[in-house]
């Protein structure tokens, strides 16, 4: 007996559930395994429908907040309401951050800083992203050096510890020991998947962003997400940032820095794109962690004032600068002849100005730090800037007028100034940084984190004045030691003067001096 021919619209329906039915099973397959045991060709495949679950929590989460505010503000509503909304949106992004990871928790870590611009309950609330980043298995560490160095991690390494030493966004550092040289390393390992998720990421947060600007006139924060693109791709070449650190190790040293400020050792033999091998820095204390510099039994005046000359002489004399010198990024230990050591980590952001960028920023410099109001009304007006002062405060990071020597901090014209200056001011600061070239975005990132290190160390050099020794050999290279030697006495005079006033305000006015403070923090991303 011959079997009836299929009908067309049977043999679509089962064409129809074969295809279900196989991309249900390939879908399981591929989404089951621990993303270490996917194989390289698949990782793609996996990425992608992640990314659909990532895309889903975004717009799940966009949707809450939106309704938020929506049903739970009217118009007349106290500023308790408004804080309550604000906190419950804060912590739902927390939250999305925390569950996607990545550059989700990047983007978050950016508007932690972003207090010029977002509700305090923001920034709070996010800075928890900050230090809290969720380390990834050890397993998939292990798959990615197995995978870029092309041999059993047994052939690399002695011993490696499995718990990490330290996590951020895009890779995460694990002590080890080599088993060729007898060394001990830090290794630094790329997410495995966070190549692939790159884009896709990038565009979901930069579009969710829009959206919110578009109902939030105001906070259309993309463009600050857009910037980084470029930023964090280097990022994550980490060849790319061996390289900056061997270069930026022997411009100090032929600037005679000697053992006193070093870059970290880079193990080329063990570093790829995705894995970065340095030697450790022992019994090592954060720059910024003063109680642990002195019971090493070293001055954390010494530290600074040495941190502070190497800075300088990047930005003023090589132009070849350190784009993120944090705390976490600059290690202090003790020598064998009892001296302290400086080290730099983290090159991934770096920036290279230009012979005539340099020279600019030395002049800006200096006449910020010495007072030279024709000078910085001239460089300001270059950039299309009429406010001289505010102009160099973006530099200096405190307000350049209200802390002169013919200041006077207890009359109520000044105190009303400075408050309008906070009220008024916040956007400007970013209009004027928008103006400058790209690589200053760079520089001004460097110098907000060097002020924050002398901050915690509570300011044991003045970190304006050891920097113009620097600054003042390349805006005044015309000039003779004599003349040199009597400006830096002036400067030195006026800083003097300057501190002392400063100190002042924050014991009289701390609130106040907190909000100036925030009002000239620039959000740069690169």
């Amino acid at each position: 007996m011959v079997a009836a021919p299929l009908s067309y619209r049977r043999l679509f329906g089962r064409c129809v559930g074969y295809f279900v039915g196989g991309t249900a099973v390939a879908t399981v397959v591929v989404m089951t395994p621990p993303l270490e045991l996917v194989p390289a060709p698949v990782l793609p495949a996996r990425v992608l429908l992640e990314g659909v679950g990532r895309v889903c929590r975004c717009v799940y989460v966009a949707g809450n907040i939106l309704m938020d505010y929506q049903l739970n503000l009217h118009e007349g509503d106290s500023q308790d309401a408004w804080n309550a909304v604000h906190l419950r949106s804060a912590s739902r992004l927390v939250e999305l951050a925390e569950t996607n990871g990545g550059l989700y928790v990047k983007a978050g870590q950016i508007f932690a800083n972003l207090s010029h611009i977002l509700p305090p309950q923001y920034c709070t609330t996010m800075a928890a992203l900050q230090d809290a980043v969720i380390s990834r298995p050890f397993s998939e560490v292990l798959t990615t050096i197995e995978r870029d160095m092309q041999r059993p991690i047994d052939d690399i390494f002695s011993e490696i510890d499995p718990h990490p030493i330290a996590a951020a966004s895009l890779a995460q550092v694990h002590r080890g020991r080599l088993k060729k040289e007898q060394v001990e390393v830090a290794v630094k390992v790329q997410y495995l998947d966070i190549a692939h998720r790159f884009r896709g990421d990038m565009r979901t947060i930069q579009l969710m962003l829009g959206i919110a600007g578009f109902f939030f006139r105001g906070y259309d924060l993309s463009e600050i997400v857009c910037k980084l693109n470029n930023t964090v791709a280097n990022e994550m070449d980490f060849t790319l940032e061996a390289d900056n650190c061997e270069r930026a190790g022997r411009d100090l040293k032929a600037g005679g820095f000697g053992n006193r400020v070093v870059t970290v050792d880079v193990l080329r033999d063990y570093t790829t794109r995705r894995v970065l091998t340095t030697r450790l820095v022992a019994n090592a204390a954060k720059i910024s962690d003063r109680r642990a510099i002195e019971a090493l039994g070293l001055k954390t005046r010494t530290v600074a004032a040495w941190l502070y000359d190497a800075i300088a002489y990047q930005l003023f004399i090589t132009g070849f600068v350190h784009g993120d010198p944090h705390a976490g990024n600059i290690l202090v230990h003790r020598l064998s002849n009892g001296q302290p050591q400086v080290v730099l980590l983290d090159f991934g952001l770096c920036t290279e100005l230009s012979d005539e960028m340099r020279a600019e920023l030395a002049c800006i410099w200096t006449a910020a730090v010495t007072h030279d109001t024709p000078t910085l009304k001239q460089v300001a007006k270059r950039f299309g800037c009429e406010d001289y002062a505010l102009f160099a405060s973006c530099f200096l990071q405190h307000p350049y007028e209200a802390f002169s020597a013919e200041t006077n901090l207890t009359t109520k014209a000044t105190m009303e100034m400075m408050r309008e200056q906070v009220r008024n001011r916040m956007h400007e600061v970013n209009n004027i940084v928008s103006g400058l070239p790209k690589e200053y975005a760079l520089v001004l990132r460097n110098i907000m984190a060097v002020k924050a290190i002398n901050r915690e160390l509570q300011r044991p050099v003045n970190r304006p004045l050891r920097m113009l020794r620097y600054s003042a050999v390349v805006a005044r290279r015309t000039s003779s030691r004599w003349q040199l030697g009597f400006m830096l006495l002036r400067a030195w005079w006026s800083e003097i003067i300057s501190s002392l006033l400063m100190l002042y305000a924050e014991w009289r006015y701390p609130q106040l001096m907190q909000m100036l403070d925030d009002s000239l923090q620039v959000q740069i991303s690169g």
